[in-house]
């Protein structure tokens, strides 16, 4: 199906719209970065007015979990636009790039020309709570996806051309920049290790590609490890156990892949729900309910709250990241049509990002939506994409729209 550039074009500029009135009431319907800007600026006073080089070797005077390469970020922003408002309107600005950017990538992707109905889905970006408050008041989180787009534009273009080695280079440089914005992206670079080795072997282009990245992780590895400056990533890890933080990261991610996968969901329930995957599914219950233990009044995810709001206890939460984790599993992991090693291991990957043990929706949205659209090799989520049309938009749109509606009254109502 077919878009005018006229209809496209007017829809987006009503979404901006919609950003831009967000911003005049100062929006944070996910809750949280308002909080964070507000200890941001402190930071800033305290530690960077004094110079670019205290602010970084006194990092562990506070223990703030985001890495000081962004507060540098918004260090700089602020000397250039002294007025707290321009300031934020302009990183509101910065951060529309994601779309943008993800556009650009669809067309490489997928061989889209300007009229393709594919693209649409960049716009559930501005329908994500956390996007549009990351926007409005800026998240390492949200801005490191500029520069990890840029790294998949890049290597998408590889995919395209692999006797263009310096696609390599351009997508380890930015993945590079990824990472010292938010660190924990660097495990991407396992994915991206993968794939280069699959294909350039023990060749003189892979040793330095191995180089390139050394080079580019030395002076993080410099201020971690040889000076030691480490305490404001180290106090943050591992605070829960392992089952705790597995169920709450699938019960999340099988929220955000649920409007992708539904229908092989619908399809193959009879399958998903045989005999052997009961009994699985039964014993994870059992640890569930032998070892969860989370009481924390933030975070934890949607199915989470939800059960502790409308049954006080955890028992809805405990089926739903049981079935969650099942259907992940075959879905990604056993999929025969999909290249299961590199599926795996963007799964891996993702619930290694909260390893920290507190599991925040904001880690995998929009994130999750670019590795869809861009990294995951199964057929389903390939599918989805490719036969993309009207019905599939108004699902996606109406799902997404519910949860920014929901994230609304949590405001009100202290879910």
């Amino acid at each position: 199906m077919k878009l005018t550039n006229k209809i496209l074009i007017t829809y987006y500029l009503l979404l901006y719209l919609s950003l831009l009135i967000g911003f005049y009431f100062n929006e944070d319907f996910a809750g949280g970065f308002e909080y964070d800007f507000r200890i941001h600026e402190g930071l800033i006073k305290d530690l960077f007015n004094e110079s670019l080089i205290f602010g970084l070797l006194n990092y562990d005077k506070n223990y703030i979990p985001h890495s000081p390469i962004f507060i540098i970020y918004l260090v700089f922003l602020q000397k250039i636009f002294v007025s707290e408002v321009f300031f934020r309107l302009v990183n509101l600005h910065i951060f529309l790039l994601i779309p943008w950017l993800t556009s650009v990538c669809l067309k490489i992707r997928y061989r889209l020309n300007n009229n393709d109905f594919r693209l649409l889905l960049p716009s559930i970006f501005f329908l994500s709570p956390f996007f549009r408050s990351g926007a409005i008041w800026t998240d390492d989180n949200i801005f490191a996806i500029i520069f990890f787009l840029i790294s998949i534009l890049y290597f998408l273009k590889y995919e395209r051309n692999k006797t263009k080695f310096k696609y390599v280079v351009f997508c380890s440089f930015f993945l590079a920049l990824t990472s010292y914005f938010r660190p924990i992206y660097c495990l991407f670079s396992i994915y991206f290790t993968f794939i280069f080795f699959t294909n350039l072997k023990l060749s003189k282009k892979f040793l330095y590609y191995i180089l390139i990245n050394i080079l580019f992780a030395f002076p993080a590895f410099y201020y971690v490890f040889i000076l030691q400056i480490n305490e404001w990533a180290a106090t943050y890890i591992f605070r829960e156990n392992f089952i705790t933080h597995f169920s709450l990261s699938s019960s999340i991610m099988f929220f955000y892949l649920f409007p992708f996968i539904y229908d092989k969901i619908y399809k193959n329930r009879f399958e998903i729900l045989n005999k052997k995957n009961l009994i699985i599914s039964f014993i994870f219950l059992l640890l569930l309910i032998s070892f969860f233990e989370y009481d924390r009044n933030y975070s934890g995810g949607i199915f989470f709250k939800l059960s502790i709001f409308f049954f006080n206890n955890y028992y809805l939460f405990f089926l739903i990241s049981t079935l969650s984790t099942l259907i992940i599993f075959i879905i990604f992991i056993n999929d025969k049509k999909s290249i299961v090693n590199l599926d795996f291991i963007l799964i891996i990957i993702l619930f290694t990002f909260e390893i920290d043990g507190i599991v925040y929706h904001e880690t995998y949205d929009p994130l999750i939506y670019i590795l869809i659209f861009f990294l995951f090799k199964s057929e389903i989520i390939k599918q989805f994409v490719h036969n993309f049309d009207k019905t599939k938009f108004l699902v996606l749109s109406t799902f997404l729209s519910f949860f920014y509606f929901i994230s609304i009254l949590k405001k009100f109502i202290l879910i």
